[in-house]
């Protein structure tokens, strides 16, 4: 039998040692109670995270709805004129994107209104609280979210050609009664302006064409752009058909031919010096031109082509001299027409300018419809705005590409009440349609010209400049919706909507971006 150790413990509390040194040598049986432990507050941990990833995506949707709201509100503003309607159409587009119960989400608010620093700008600020599961279990019931938003209008810089259909059916009313559609159209262009006014840092320029049967332009040329001698139809001898029984003639007809006429053969003559002339022609108010061959046909004294497909150097060449003959266009003058004087010259076009305030560009609307007549050439107004808005042709130095180091937007409002409806009798800018057969090409003359017309848009868009359409009390609208750039280009308006439907080309026009 062995001996114990001389220590003063008993054998009972030496055999506890040991085994309490053994199970601490021995892990084994610790692992299971130290994982039991851990689980609370790994289950706290895990638990946690899900509530946050509910949170944060809720606050995602939460700022989607800010943006839209955002958006909506300065989208319904008109210009920097705050209202009720522009704050409705925000809370409507907010709870649209963020409706009741979405993520659960409790004491949901919601503010849009106008920023006290910036008038242009929209403020919209959001908050909510989303319940929890896990954290409740540690005395967190919810967890609180806030967004906030801005937006402006980013104009940027613009420069819009407003094409005007003045024929002679824009003095009677639309079809569903009331005003006349040219007096309508007085009243609501104003909406484009209106939609666009109040930018800051930015420019917007305003051109205006109207158009019938002619384009009154020769104000905006050069000497140099116009011809010294045009070639009108002049009466000559009469050819009798047929004769009477006592040898009298009973019917025939007159025969015409190309004559050249000097401005200084006519009442714009300013002595012997032609170039003076031209220049108190040009300035004259009614300085309608005839229109000039295809580039790269002959003038063959007045006896030239039109094509039906127009290019880029039709809207971009100008005459490099006086006798430029193929380059220039010429003067329409009823009075020098023998074949037939009848015609209408409407009001002068206006070249790119900016406008101080709306009664200036109104008093600019209402100056460009003052002569309403005349037949519907609809290619004349689109190959004309398309020559005053180019930065690559006869305006090249008043219409850069950048002003101020921002990229100019260039577009083209079209506005029509009618089919295009060319004349077999009446003296146009493309002469007298019976004699000078001008628009050379398959099919009839209307065909033509729509031809000649969406080939102009075609090239316009080719250019990057932007064409709006609207179409003014018309049932029918194929050959004038193709020329808009898409099918958001283009508006129907029975009239009484003129207004909006130009704000929201203005809106267009006005790109709409978040600020923050």
């Amino acid at each position: 039998m062995g001996v114990w150790p001389m220590m003063n413990i008993s054998r009972q509390e030496a055999e506890s040692r040991s085994f309490l040194a053994r199970l601490r040598r021995d892990s084994q049986g610790n692992t299971l109670a130290m994982a039991g432990a851990a689980l609370v507050p790994i289950t706290g941990m895990i638990g946690s995270g899900l509530d946050m990833s509910r949170a944060y995506m809720a606050q995602a949707k939460l700022q989607n709805a800010c943006d839209a709201a955002a958006l909506a509100a300065r989208r319904d503003m008109s210009g920097e004129t705050w209202t009720t309607s522009a704050r409705t159409e925000g809370e409507r587009f907010f709870d649209f994107n963020f409706p009741a119960g979405t993520m659960n989400a409790q004491n949901v608010t919601r503010t849009v209104a106008q920023s006290t620093s910036d008038s242009a700008t929209v403020n919209v600020t959001a908050s909510a609280d989303v319940p929890t599961t896990v954290m409740s279990l540690f005395g967190r019931d919810t967890i609180a979210i806030s967004v906030e938003c801005d937006a402006n209008q980013d104009y940027g810089n613009n420069d819009i050609m407003v094409v005007l259909d003045v024929t002679g059916s824009m003095n009677s009313a639309p079809s569903g009664g009331g005003a006349s559609k040219i007096s309508r159209l007085r009243t609501g262009a104003i909406g484009l302006y209106r939609a666009l006014e109040g930018a800051t840092n930015t420019r917007t320029r305003y051109g205006i064409v109207p158009y019938s049967m002619n384009v009154n332009v020769g104000g905006l040329l050069r000497n140099r752009d116009i011809l010294r001698d045009t070639y009108y139809p002049k009466r000559g001898d009469y050819v009798c058909t047929s004769y009477n029984w006592n040898g009298s003639c009973r019917r025939g007809y007159y025969e015409y031919e190309l004559e050249a006429v000097n401005i200084l053969d006519t009442e714009w003559a300013n002595g012997t010096n032609q170039n003076r002339s031209i220049r108190d022609w040009r300035q004259s108010g009614s300085a309608c031109v005839e229109e000039r061959p295809t580039i790269g046909n002959d003038f063959n004294d007045g006896d030239f082509d039109i094509d039906l497909t127009v290019t880029r150097d039709d809207i971009d060449l100008i005459a490099q001299t006086n006798n430029d003959h193929a380059r220039q266009w010429g003067r329409w003058d009823p009075d020098e027409n023998d074949y037939d004087d009848d015609g209408y010259c409407p009001s002068p076009a206006t070249r790119l300018r900016t406008y101080g305030n709306e009664t200036s560009y109104q008093n600019a609307i209402n100056a460009a419809t003052t002569i309403v007549n005349g037949n519907t050439y609809h290619d004349l107004g689109l190959m004309w705005a398309a020559r005053l808005l180019s930065s690559t042709g006869m305006n090249a130095s008043r219409n850069p590409e950048e002003y101020n180091g921002v990229p100019v937007a260039k577009h083209i409002v079209f506005l029509t009440d009618g089919d295009l409806v060319p004349t077999s009798s009446n003296y146009s800018s493309f002469g007298n349609y019976n004699f000078n057969q001008l628009l050379t090409g398959s099919g009839g003359q209307e065909d033509r010209h729509i031809a000649h017309f969406l080939s102009s848009c075609d090239v316009a868009k080719s250019m990057g400049m932007t064409i709006w359409v609207i179409a003014l009390d018309i049932s029918d609208t194929d050959e004038i919706e193709p020329c808009a750039t898409s099918s958001g280009h283009f508006f129907v308006s029975d009239g009484s909507d003129l207004e909006e439907v130009f704000e929201r080309i203005g809106a267009g026009i006005g790109r709409l971006r978040l600020t923050q």
